[in-house]
């Protein structure tokens, strides 16, 4: 969703907002990872960071489409006027023009990917290792 911000990379507020609700995500999972309080199995663990490393690569791929528009932005026809030139660096502001453009967007979304593919992972190997004690525990009353 863009709002009507007069051309500035603010215009993906909605964006923004979406990453930071993905980041809490994270943070949720990882201190549920942290404390315990999650137990999957290894397959399952695996079976999820792949899920989030694939959405992570798709973002990578997303991130580079919009450095690529940038670059594309600079060249773009739109008049010797004011205006143009002005849309001109809204169009490649928006791209990768700092935080909150879709660059940075798309990075920290990859970046929250790959963190929650690491929860999991963790997760998985905690689960494995509880797995491994209690079955040593149980030997040891036999």
């Amino acid at each position: 969703m863009l709002a009507p911000d007069g051309g500035g990379a603010e215009g993906f507020a909605g964006a923004a907002l979406g990453v930071a609700a993905l980041e809490q995500n994270y943070v949720n999972l990882k201190g549920a990872v942290d404390s315990g309080q999650v137990s999957i199995t290894p397959d399952a663990a695996a079976n999820a960071a792949k899920a989030c490393r694939d959405q992570k690569d798709d973002f990578v791929r997303f991130r580079d489409q919009a450095q690529q528009l940038a670059r594309h932005a600079q060249t773009l026809r739109m008049g010797d006027c004011g205006e143009g030139i002005s849309m001109r660096g809204a169009f490649q502001k928006k791209a990768e023009g700092g935080q909150n453009s879709a660059y940075d967007l798309f990075t920290q979304a990859a970046e929250i990917m790959e963190n929650m593919a690491k929860a999991y992972e963790a997760a998985g190997k905690m689960y494995h290792e509880t797995d491994q004690a209690n079955a040593q525990a149980f030997k040891g009353k036999m």
